[in-house]
């Protein structure tokens, strides 16, 4: 055929889900068409369509390397997610905490046996260019760490070379910029670039800024209607289409809510960390650090994937056990003086990614939401009618009051993060540390959730701490910074 694959009036189905219209394009070889959309537009499902992971019950999709008939042989067609990283060995039974435990990470103590390194999982891939994609994706300074002990940025890396590596014909890259500090997303983009000639891809995204150079043809999508391809260029051209493709249907004005614990506001100093170091047998995050941070200030923190900083942030959130050993103060209290890890938590907000990958609790949205008020992944009590409310009050702030009754897994990536950032501000809460906040966020939705920080951040007893690589999602409230 003529075409490297097509669907022609594809009709999918997936139980509760209604797709507006039948889905018709063709692919040509070296094309690389990026899927764009707002979030919880239907880029991911259209992934899942061509991944031969959706039941098709009209229509045709042809693949040239296919048999005539046959839509999908595994291996062929294969997507990298945000979730793609339970697809590894171990992954789904490890916790967010453990990533901060060596001794955890170094063993499984369910199935007592070695959890494997970065260099385990390699060793057993089989490929001819294995070699050429370690160094590629700079892996080799990864191979001593598990799984649980790379940054997201570092994840997503090697994700990408497990795939790569085993040479499938179209590798569906879903959101592939989010995580990586800026030297990365320049290599990477130039990686996509010199493999074209040779591998075939498909991008999705939530942001006109992410679409590869190397991609040449955009199908956009919207309330799960897909529209005819059309090249890049006339995409990029066309600002009416885009305004429509990304019009915002906000619900709700821009009111935080009222703080949750409202007694607790009498501290000078949110954290004072003194000489703390991490080390691992093998290298030293950081080192003598010392940092300060006084009630109403707003921080940056920064530095380039796998420096440390979401071990840092650990130290603050008392998530990782080290923290009792060392020199630390949280809210004028020194650490290990009595104080329990809810006494600290309770006067907290915090996201990252790594904490949405861990976060697996298939309740509804606004049950994740309202277990932001008790300091849970996942909500094990019964609320109250007022909470449930503040839960739905904050979720229409954020633009998602449609997804309270909708289970949290059933949701995209973007609308997720959302929902967990509604469930991080929900109490305003003392301190609110926000890492990497906006990825997988749709333009319209990053400016809004902006404008939501800042107004939090308006209010001068209340201290920030914001995680980004990209400089364009800091807020204008950020006057003080700090880098590893």
């Amino acid at each position: 055929m003529e075409n490297f694959y097509e669907l022609i009036d594809v009709e999918p189905f997936v139980y509760g889900i209604e797709f507006k219209n039948k889905i018709t394009f063709s692919v040509k070889k070296g094309e690389n068409p990026t899927i764009i959309g707002s979030n919880g537009a239907g880029k991911t499902k259209l992934g899942e369509i061509l991944c031969g992971k959706t039941v098709i019950r009209g229509g045709k999709m042809r693949f040239s390397f296919l048999p005539e008939g046959v839509h999908y042989e595994k291996g062929k067609v294969v997507k990298i997610s945000f979730e793609s990283a339970y697809t590894m060995a171990d992954y789904s039974n490890m916790y967010y905490q453990q990533r901060f435990s060596a001794t955890e990470n170094e063993w499984n103590a369910l199935e007592n046996k070695k959890i494997p390194t970065v260099k385990d999982l390699l060793d057993n891939l089989p490929g001819e260019d294995k070699e050429y994609w370690i160094e590629k994706l700079r892996l080799d300074d990864l191979f001593y760490k598990t799984l649980i002990m790379l940054s997201s940025g570092e994840l997503r890396r090697f994700l990408i070379a497990n795939i790569l590596i085993k040479k499938p014909e179209i590798v569906i890259f879903d959101n592939p910029f989010i995580g990586l500090d800026k030297k990365t997303r320049e290599d990477l983009n130039l990686l996509f670039q010199e493999i074209a000639p040779r591998q075939q891809m498909v991008f999705i995204v939530a942001d006109i800024k992410e679409i590869p150079e190397v991609s040449l043809s955009v199908i956009a999508c919207k309330n799960l209607e897909y529209f005819p391809k059309m090249s890049k260029e006339d995409f990029l051209a066309d600002k009416n289409f885009q305004d429509f493709i990304f019009e915002d249907s906000y619900d709700g004005d821009m009111t935080l809510p009222e703080p949750y614990h409202k007694e607790e506001r009498f501290f000078k100093y949110a954290a004072i960390l003194r000489n703390v170091s991490i080390k691992y047998p093998k290298r030293t995050l950081f080192e003598n650090l010392d940092w300060k941070i006084q009630k109403g200030e707003k921080w940056s923190l920064s530095g380039a994937n796998g420096s440390g900083k979401s071990t840092l942030l650990s130290l603050i959130t008392a998530d990782n056990p080290r923290s009792y050993n060392m020199d630390i103060t949280l809210f004028d209290k020194k650490r290990g003086s009595g104080e329990s890890i809810w006494d600290i938590k309770k006067r907290i907000g915090y996201i990252s990614s790594e904490m949405h990958l861990y976060f697996r609790e298939n309740q509804l949205c606004k049950k994740v939401v309202a277990s932001g008020l008790f300091d849970t992944q996942g909500l094990f009590r019964v609320c109250n009618e007022e909470q449930y409310e503040k839960a739905v009050q904050i979720m229409r702030t954020f633009g998602i009051g449609h997804l309270a009754d909708k289970p949290f897994l059933q949701t995209s990536d973007g609308e997720q993060r959302l929902v967990l950032l509604a469930r991080t501000m929900i109490k305003n809460p003392d301190l609110l540390i926000l890492d990497e906040p906006l990825h997988g966020l749709d333009a319209l939705r990053k400016e809004r959730s902006k404008k939501l920080i800042n107004q939090y951040a308006g209010q001068e007893d209340r201290t920030l701490i914001l995680v980004t690589h990209n400089q364009d999602n800091i807020p204008n409230c950020i006057n003080k910074h700090f880098s590893l």
